[in-house]
């Protein structure tokens, strides 16, 4: 990542929303950084990085680079965590049809690289349609209001009077559920009750609309006796056009954040965003006085089985760990791998504990010596016949907020912990603290 400082030119302007954001290889963001100067820009070479930061903190504007790969969806998930400021594209003249056809929405303009001095004037300005109006891909027989109403809405001519705002959490829906969670309050905003059933629970009601995912499909279904309005219809003819297109849009979203944050041979998520989910729970626990606790883990002589088995099977352990982790700990739990056969675990309470007595150490060190267990007892077929019981790990177990107060700390601590478990003889959890043998 490649960060300046946030100062603004002018003192009477908010810090927090006065850089403006850069994504792209230096290649393409450091001459742009030289034209914007370099103290109104944060550049960033990761497209997850980039979330992040607009996540935690507005920025003014946002570039993008026409060569960042899935530029249609990277850009739609990019209006999702930036809504209010101009979002725009830079490439070269290869990359002009491209930036063309995402305009206006979800980009607010594009410019060909190198940009020229009207156009770094734009962008310091930010002098480009906004999210709001950009947002015209209503259908034309929905006629959109300026005002919210005040109470349920009323049908003209066929026509459905919504606000903007009202269609706008719609269109910037990045999951299935999200979808359907937005048309459900549309159909509300039309005086008409509605919900989304699996197509094997729709009985005798009559299907409004259809939402077809890769497992199942889902209805909107009518409840019983209680006919659509006249609106309602007319808002269900312009859903109808809309649903398709902004479901399979939802779809390869979530596909882009799940590969942003999983690891790809395990599936556990990945070490950056244990990271940023880790520093979330301990800001929570730290307030509300949660209970964590943190297992740092690997497969003792791994490089064993890779150099006897072949590198195919050290894939397959560290796959088989992963899935055993996951069933061993609860679903709230946090599944990482770290780096090589170095995994992490998160354990921390979802809800606040029952009693002030309660022993977190205690209960989250029975969960991690269950995993060890089953690691032990599982049979790794590929391991030939003596695969039950010839694996085995070791671990340590630090706790918030005793041992560590970030997530830094706690897999210092946690690794102090494992290398303790390996001098011990290994096949065992270290819980921070105890007396050494």
């Amino acid at each position: 990542m490649i960060q300046t400082s946030h100062a603004p030119d002018s003192p009477n302007t908010p810090d927090s929303a006065e850089d403006i954001l850069l994504l792209g290889e230096p290649g393409v963001t450091e001459p742009l950084r030289a034209q914007l100067g370099r103290r109104q820009t944060v550049a960033f070479a990761n497209a997850y990085d980039a979330m992040l930061a607009l996540h935690d903190r507005p920025h003014r504007c946002v570039v993008v680079a026409a060569t960042q790969p899935e530029l249609p969806t990277l850009c739609r998930a990019l209006r999702r965590v930036h809504a209010r400021g101009p979002l725009l594209a830079v490439g070269g003249a290869a990359a002009e049809p491209a930036m063309r056809s995402l305009t206006p929405s979800p980009l607010d303009d594009y410019f060909i690289s190198p940009p020229t001095r009207a156009d770094v004037d734009r962008i310091r300005a930010g002098h480009f349609t906004s999210p709001a109006e950009a947002a015209a891909t209503i259908p034309p027989h929905v006629m959109l209001d300026t005002h919210p109403p005040a109470a349920p809405v009323g049908a003209a001519n066929g026509m459905v009077a919504l606000a903007p705002a009202q269609w706008a959490e719609l269109l910037a829906a990045t999951s299935v559920v999200s979808v359907q969670e937005a048309v459900a309050k549309l159909l509300a905003a039309c005086g008409f009750s509605a919900s989304w059933r699996r197509a094997d629970d729709l009985g005798a009601a009559n299907p409004l609309l259809t939402l077809t995912g890769d497992t199942m499909q889902s209805l909107v279904a009518a409840e019983p006796h209680a006919p659509a309005p006249p609106e309602a219809r007319a808002l269900l003819a312009a859903l109808g056009q809309l649903l398709g297109p902004l479901a399979k849009n939802a779809v390869r979203i979530e596909s882009l954040h799940k590969l942003a944050i999983t690891d790809h041979l395990t599936g556990a998520y990945n070490r950056r965003y244990f990271y940023h989910l880790t520093e979330q729970i301990l800001t929570r626990a730290a307030k509300a006085n949660g209970r964590v606790t943190l297992l740092l883990y690997d497969i003792d002589d791994f490089k064993h089985y890779n150099e006897k088995y072949g590198h195919a099977a050290g894939d397959e352990i560290l796959r088989q760990t992963a899935v055993l982790m996951k069933k061993t700990s609860r679903v709230h739990d946090i599944v990482a791998r770290i780096g090589g056969d170095e995994f992490a675990v998160l354990f921390w309470d979802a809800d606040p504990p029952r009693s002030p007595n309660s022993k977190p150490l205690e209960t989250f060190a029975e969960l991690a010596e269950r995993f060890r267990q089953a690691v032990r007892d599982h049979s790794f077929s590929f391991l030939g016949p003596d695969a039950k019981g010839s694996l085995s790990i070791s671990g340590g177990l630090a706790h918030f907020p005793g041992d560590g107060q970030g997530c830094r700390d706690l897999l210092r601590t946690a690794d102090a912990g494992l290398r303790a478990a390996k001098r011990q003889g290994k096949n065992r959890i270290y819980l921070v603290g105890q007396d050494e043998e």
